[in-house]
């Protein structure tokens, strides 16, 4: 049967061309051919895959690696929190030649590897290598981690840090005012406010505190960063709106939820946060936008004020004023006439003023010094250790040292601190301003010799202005435009005197470039507002006092001050004294702005480009509640207090209002000697890839 069925193929391949069979035999040689070819190639394909694919495999593990690698590091960190303060020489993932000169390391040394599992080899190898030149500038440490998996390797570069109050726009510890505030606590803060008469001891508002000064948000105020309270927030709808955190915020209060802080679809805190996330007392929601109101734990941030005379930088003895010029350097006057000083570590060449200030015989001075901004380090003013009520011009007196005829602080004229007319250094409710002469003869008919004019002498009744604000106790008054990264520090307080701006930012536009400045008061950051008080002179009086013997008409005083006794024949010492009493407004049509450049002659916006952060008091406007409407104040930066400081009055009459935007650069830096959160875990802040830093 198989030969015969042989024979009829041979047969018909004989055949050729005689009919169809041969056309097929061709076609199935062909198809066969084909389908040949193309196992051929899916053969030849699937090989040269499955080496792609194992790459791709290796590229994603060595990533997951070098993460493993950065996981690693914060846990030894959250384990020891000083850890970043010498080379573990135990750790295999730390030897190398970057960490030369530790543990016997040098630039020769072969990197150590660590196992992403111990004793599984294929699961991959991490090495870092760690960088804490910022550690003490702005509180970072750069971790370099690289992955290796089957000879492909991969590095990430992480800053890693426990964050600081630069993490958020706006952070406060209580919402209620600062105790030291005596505009809401004239006869000193309440011992009802939290339970006791220590602020120290004072509880948030969730505690079931009582009888504070509670400060509000009002409507118009807006705030678009991240907030974060320790307290509770109030708000009022003020001017028919509410006011507006566009980034929503954080809040400690343990009665909120997310649920609870849920916005509308407008974007508008609902009724359900009442008494959760924002007080039950607050007669509107706020607009907390697709973020919401949030849950958060409570954020300590210690006090370190005093550490910034111990950093690098420049160090100034009693009040100081500063004006920052573009060019990077800054016109300096001091009161106390001494020299400057370089904080320990201060790099050599840094020059923060030659020479002992000049001053005046009354102690103003004179003429300022130029000098550079210290750049990447701190500016320190210290309290001259002798404190005393301010004089005219004490501070910077106009023409006569070398600034503006209009550029008087205190404002004012003479030599006495009673010349002084800004109530944030002078502010009785009265006073009696007393001069006396004394006058000789020896006979009843002679000539009255006079005798020096002494006074006049001011005695002030309820003097109310802060004595932080007396000269000699470390305040620091700040302006100008910042080229450079700096910190300004105080033992006292910082007063903004006029716009604070960076030389790489125009006003009113987004942070953006190197500078930065930041403000660390030991008391207050302050706002400067001079507010003068009305007033009106009663009638002189004059008293005589006679040593000696009276005549039959008895000597009178003239009722000039000053002037010389009248007729009489009195003779012997004749004291005169002459008594004029002041009564001061009480009304609120009593106070006025003072005309100041950069301060009230302003319209608009008040610009402060700054980190901001006084930790035992509160950032704040001098006389807010006083004079005529100021504008809004703009902030590009963030802000950390311990109580809340108040800007302006609820009804926006005076003062201003709120407009606060995050600089976006604090997420990858702050500005030098920042601290960082006390109850803080450390934690990778940015990531990003680097050209592999070792292959195998």
């Amino acid at each position: 049967m198989r030969s015969n069925l042989l024979h009829r193929w041979v047969n018909r391949f004989r055949r050729g061309k005689t009919g169809d069979e041969g056309v097929a035999m061709i076609m199935v040689i062909g198809v066969i051919g084909v389908v040949t070819t193309l196992v051929l190639v899916a053969l030849s394909s699937a090989s040269n895959f499955t080496p792609q694919a194992r790459r791709d495999q290796d590229w994603n593990a060595a990533l997951a690696a070098a993460q493993a690698g950065v996981d690693d590091y914060l846990a030894k960190l959250n384990r020891t929190d000083t850890y970043w303060t010498s080379i573990d020489c135990a750790n295999v993932a730390l030897r190398g030649p970057k960490q030369a000169g530790s543990c016997g390391y040098t630039s020769s040394t072969t990197p150590g590897w660590q196992q992403v599992r111990s004793g599984v080899a294929t699961s991959g190898h991490f090495h870092y290598d760690v960088d804490t030149s910022d550690i003490y500038s702005d509180g970072s440490v750069w971790l370099s981690s690289t992955g290796k998996v089957n000879g492909t390797t991969r590095t990430i570069q992480v800053r890693v840090s426990k964050g600081s109050s630069t993490s958020y726009l706006y952070y406060t510890d209580f919402e209620n005012a600062d105790p030291a505030n005596k505009v809401p606590y004239p006869s000193g803060a309440p011992s009802a406010c939290g339970g006791s008469s220590d602020p120290s001891n004072w509880k948030y508002f969730w505690q079931t505190r009582s009888g504070c000064s509670e400060i509000t948000f009002i409507g118009g105020d807006v705030l678009d960063g991240k907030a974060h309270f320790n307290d509770s927030p109030l708000m009022t709808a003020s001017g028919g709106t509410r006011p507006r955190f566009l980034q929503g915020y954080d809040t400690a209060d343990p009665n909120c939820t997310a649920a609870l802080g849920r916005p509308d679809s407008s974007g508008n805190g609902q009724a359900a946060g009442q008494g959760k996330c924002w007080r039950s007392t607050s007669g509107t929601t706020p607009y907390v936008g697709a973020v919401g109101a949030k849950p958060a734990s409570l954020l300590y941030l210690t006090d370190n004020s005093d550490t910034f005379a111990t950093f690098p930088g420049c160090v100034y003895t009693g009040d100081t004023r500063i004006r920052f010029l573009a060019d990077g350097t800054m016109d300096v006057w001091n009161t106390s006439g001494s020299p400057a000083e370089l904080g320990p570590g201060t790099p050599g060449g840094t020059n923060c003023g030659t020479a002992a200030f000049s001053s005046d015989a009354s102690g103003r001075p004179t003429a300022p010094q130029n000098v550079p901004v210290p750049n990447d380090m701190v500016i320190y003013v210290k309290n001259s250790g002798t404190t005393q009520a301010c004089v005219p011009g004490q501070v910077v007196n106009g023409s006569a040292s070398g600034s503006t005829s209009t550029d008087v602080i205190p404002q004012g004229t003479g030599t006495v601190s009673s010349g002084i007319t800004d109530i944030s250094y002078f502010d009785p409710d009265s006073s009696s301003s007393v001069t006396r002469r004394v006058f000789t003869r020896s006979t009843s008919s002679g000539a009255w010799t006079p005798g020096a004019t002494t006074g006049p002498t001011v005695t002030a009744s309820s003097d109310d202005h802060p004595s932080t604000y007396d000269c000699g106790s470390g305040n620091v008054y700040i302006e100008g435009t910042v080229k450079g990264r700096v910190t300004i520090a105080s033992q006292n307080n910082i007063i903004v005197t006029a716009n604070l701006l960076l030389s790489s930012t125009s006003a009113g536009a987004e942070p953006s470039g190197t500078d930065m400045a930041g403000l660390v008061a030991g008391n207050s950051v302050v706002v400067y507002h001079p507010v003068q008080r009305s007033s009106s002179t009663g009638s002189t009086t004059v008293a005589r006092t006679l040593s000696g013997t009276a005549g039959s008409s008895p000597t009178q005083c003239s009722s000039t001050i000053g002037g010389n006794p009248g007729s009489g024949n009195s003779r012997g010492t004749l004291t005169c004294t002459w008594t004029t009493p002041r009564t001061y407004g009480t009304s609120a049509s009593s106070y006025s702005n003072l005309s100041f450049p950069g301060a009230t002659t302003s319209s608009g916006n008040r610009y402060i480009y700054a980190s901001m952060q006084t930790l035992a008091h509160s950032f704040t406007v001098a006389a807010y509640n006083r004079g005529a409407n100021l504008g809004t104040l703009s902030v590009r930066g963030s802000i950390a207090q311990k109580w809340r400081g108040a800007v302006g009055t609820g009804s926006g009459s005076t003062g201003f209002l709120k407009d606060y935007s995050y600089d976006q650069r604090l997420v990858f830096a702050s500005p030098p000697y920042f601290p960082a959160w006390t109850n803080a875990v450390w934690g990778a802040k940015t990531t990003g890839e680097l050209q592999p830093q070792y292959r195998s």
